[in-house]
């Protein structure tokens, strides 16, 4: 029996083709990574000891930020929910390792894999680009690298965070809305041409 074939999300979309200087306007996907939903009391010190053991890392505990440790980024979604970004190729060893770790401690680790995809918006017109569709303020006053939000933009939920100063962002969005976005994202960048 042959493996199923993986197929992007915007397997129909050529960011390549953007006609822009990447150094202007990037856009691309990040698609097959893994991502855990986890969640626990933070105020819980057996539950925080017990994450970091497996993590390498804290828990971010401020609001809105995320941390990133080897190639997991881990996002504040909550006070007492994390979204878990990583290569598919460390999912399921993580989900295990937490699960045991976490099995005597009231929390909870789901895998929500399939339903995500990536895509990072990157260059000097990132911001703008991103504020013709987002209601957030992305100054770099009030929004800047290390934080993240839930979010929407052009009418699509997802998750946002500024990955450095470039600047480069990262959304990540649910695979029956990226297409929608990725096309949204490409008729929005169409004045950034040259």
């Amino acid at each position: 029996m042959s493996k199923p074939l993986e197929t992007s999300p915007m397997v129909e979309l050529d960011f390549s083709q953007l006609g822009i200087e990447p150094s202007v306007l990037s856009i691309k996907e990040h698609p097959f990574l893994g991502y855990v939903n986890l969640r626990g009391a933070s105020g819980n010190s057996k539950f925080m000891r017990a994450v970091k053991k497996n993590l390498g890392v804290d828990l971010p505990q401020d609001a809105n930020t995320f941390v990133e440790h080897g190639d997991q980024t881990i996002l504040w979604l909550g006070p007492n929910e994390w979204l878990i970004v990583m290569p598919q190729t460390s999912l399921a060893n993580v989900i295990t390792q937490l699960e045991v770790s976490l099995a005597d401690i009231f929390s909870a680790v789901n895998d929500v894999s399939g339903g995500c995809t990536i895509l990072e918006v990157a260059g000097k017109k990132a911001q703008a680009l991103l504020l013709k569709g987002c209601p957030l303020d992305l100054h770099h006053s009030v929004f800047s690298t290390g934080q993240c939000a839930q979010t929407v933009i052009a009418k699509t939920a997802m998750t946002l965070w500024q990955a450095d100063d470039a600047p480069i962002y990262k959304l990540i969005v649910r695979r029956s809305f990226s297409d929608y976005l990725g096309l949204w994202l490409l008729n929005a960048a169409k004045e950034y041409q040259t």
